[in-house]
């Protein structure tokens, strides 16, 4: 369960006036970078009179992009929420990239490579001087959003244990719970601060009640949120739309599933392909071609059967790592497998064998970022094992995934180690965005150069 949901005051009152700062930031970087740098041709980078019309139109396209993928959030850490300033700036230097090329004709490189660099830095410590305020007034008991839990059940429990011990809900505070008592809960509400209601009782057999508690919290102005009983499911996003005059639940949202958002997944997937297979690969493949050859008989490349979209089965591309058997559609690679090379073992480690996935993702079998596709054999066993597996392949497989971020990587010697990797494989194909494709590209990155444990 996510708490973390729209808020609109947190909005107006921490996002706004810090996307404001941070767009200030920019400019007078930009202005002062335009008085100090060097030009060849000084013509070009001579901005439209009012400069301020300017930095007003590109202000609202940052915005625009920026707001709706939720990278105006507070991070959960530090770590993360300097991942969100540099992918804001990232943003913010495509949009400026862009306008100056449209308008001047004009790439300005480095230029723009030291506005970035430049404010990065300060935004970055922008943003952490707000956190360690904001950390100082939750010390205080300042700066919390007061949670009422109603209802005596295991949903009830577990959101309570959440709130109170997970630091990702720190900005959250349980101050009072409830069983049945109504009488109690309506006093406590009128007489005490209290932001959020969560109702996790049976409203098919406490209709009265849970409409009581809704007007309640509607008349105290205070946001009301049903916990429904999804025992015995994954974790679900449940979206209710209207059929006619009647009241529909969807589920599980897919944000890929809206056209946009699987357009600009792709239009990334095809220009990252195209510009690695053009510029580093052919390096790559002479460097592992020299090596596999010397190492063991067999081809530079590695064609297996795996399951992708929808189910339907597509040929992978790995550089082979392994002497060639007859295992290799069959068994998972070990820690101390036989049948891996020396130089393959190496390819394995620093995860070089899986490039030419890269081809995939250029074809469209794979993405750059999505769950990690499985042999045929593995998707026959574990489909009867673990409950919604298949849902996994309701997008495009990935070179690396959030399963492989947390900790799923590599071999899964049960069905409960499978069964983890399905729930951050759903987890992601729910909560779908440019940022946290980001996160997962640079976590990867951090993993590789970290030197992952689990590669082999």
């Amino acid at each position: 369960m996510n708490l973390r949901t729209f808020n609109i005051k947190e909005f107006l009152y921490y996002s706004v006036p810090v996307m404001l700062v941070d767009l200030g930031i920019h400019i007078g970087v930009f202005e002062w970078l335009l008085k100090v740098f060097t030009f060849t041709d000084p013509q070009d980078y001579i901005l439209l009179r009012p400069r301020s019309l300017y930095f007003l139109v590109i202000g609202f396209i940052i915005a625009m992009v920026i707001v709706p993928i939720r990278l105006y959030e507070r991070g959960t850490n530090w770590k993360s929420e300097i991942l969100r300033v540099f992918l804001q700036c990232l943003i913010t230097i495509g949009v400026l990239a862009a306008s100056i090329n449209v308008l001047f004709h004009s790439f300005a490189g480095h230029f723009l490579l030291y506005e970035g660099m430049l404010a990065v830095a300060l935004i970055s410590i922008w943003h952490l001087i707000v956190r360690a305020a904001i950390l100082a007034a939750r010390k205080k008991g300042r700066n919390k959003i007061h949670v009422v839990i109603v209802g005596e059940n295991e949903n009830a429990e577990r959101l309570a244990e959440m709130i109170e011990d997970d630091r990702d809900y720190a900005d959250y505070k349980l101050v009072a719970s409830f069983g049945e008592d109504l009488e109690a809960i309506e006093g406590y509400l009128r007489h005490n601060k209290v932001h959020q209601l969560y109702c996790s009782l049976n409203p098919a057999l406490k209709t009265d009640m849970v409409n009581s508690i809704i007007k309640l919290c509607e008349n105290l102005f205070i946001e009301f949120y049903y916990v429904p009983n999804m025992d015995g499911y994954l974790h679900r996003t449940m979206t209710f739309s209207q059929l006619g005059p009647m009241t529909v639940v969807k589920l599980r949202e897919e944000p890929l599933s809206n056209p946009l958002n699987a357009a600009i997944k792709r239009a990334f997937d095809i220009l990252f392909s195209l510009l690695f297979l053009v510029t580093l690969y052919p390096v790559v493949w002479c460097f592992v071609a020299i090596g596999t050859t010397l190492s063991s008989p067999g081809p530079i490349l590695f064609r297996q059967k795996r399951t992708g979209y929808k189910g339907k089965p597509f040929t992978m591309y790995k550089f082979r790592s392994m002497k060639v058997n007859a295992d290799a559609d069959r068994l998972q690679a070990t820690a101390d497998d036989p049948r891996k090379t020396r130089f393959g073992d190496f390819l394995r480690r620093t995860s070089i064998d899986e490039l030419p996935q890269i081809i995939n993702v250029l074809k469209g079998d794979m993405s750059i970022i999505g769950p990690r596709p499985h042999m045929e054999l593995h998707t026959e066993m574990y489909t009867k094992l673990v409950d919604e597996y298949l849902v996994r392949h309701m997008v495009k497989p990935g070179l690396t995934g959030w399963a492989q971020v947390n900790g799923c990587r590599g071999e899964t010697k049960t069905t409960e180690a499978m069964a983890d990797r399905v729930r951050y494989d759903i987890w992601y194909i729910e909560n779908w965005s440019v940022a946290l494709d980001f996160k997962i590209f640079f976590m990867t990155i951090g993993q590789i150069l970290g030197g992952d444990k689990q590669a082999y």
